[in-house]
């Protein structure tokens, strides 16, 4: 069961900063919006150990840098 914890903190923050940046067309927004929303969760408790913490870390890192490599958050122009 621990398994599946490592595996969500492993993906969800990336997909939070990708989702964000690309809704509020801006990197920085959803990378500072996505470190609330996981700041939040560590406050109140809702993790098991500090591996999962720094998972999330790497997540966050990993999901700016695709933002910022594929571009996401500029405008499509056609």
């Amino acid at each position: 069961m621990m398994a599946v914890w490592y595996i969500l903190a492993s993906l969800l923050p990336a997909l939070m900063v990708v989702c964000f940046s690309m809704i509020v067309r801006s990197k920085y927004m959803g990378l500072f919006l996505s470190v609330i929303v996981i700041g939040v969760s560590v406050y109140e408790g809702f993790f098991h150990s500090q591996m999962i913490v720094f998972l999330d870390t790497l997540s966050l890192i990993v999901g700016y840098l695709f933002v910022e490599m594929y571009q996401l958050d500029k405008e499509n122009q056609i």
